[in-house]
């Protein structure tokens, strides 16, 4: 059973609501589906986005980036392990 989303009217200018509409018209879809996709696009790119300055931040500073590098290589060890364990069950 589909679920239905709660909804709420958003004001946009005039200009943006007629991009808005052809973009939507472009691939056929509803200005609140292309809304939908652009807001998690938005999400999304802020996330990484922060990620980056974050990742900035670590290799900038040689201890934490000393840190950061034996946690990979555990991780990456953890990982073989893992997958050597699979490929001798197979």
């Amino acid at each position: 059973m589909a679920s239905l989303q709660r909804t709420t009217t958003v004001r946009v200018s005039r200009r943006t609501h007629q991009v808005l509409s052809e973009l939507a018209a472009r691939d056929g879809r509803s200005i609140s589906d292309l809304l939908d996709e652009l807001a998690e696009r938005a999400r999304r790119e802020q996330i990484l986005t922060q990620s980056a300055a974050r990742m900035g931040e670590i290799m900038a500073d040689p201890e934490e980036r000393l840190h950061y590098m034996d946690e990979l290589s555990l991780s990456e060890a953890a990982a073989a392990e893992a997958i050597d364990r699979e490929s001798k069950r197979a």
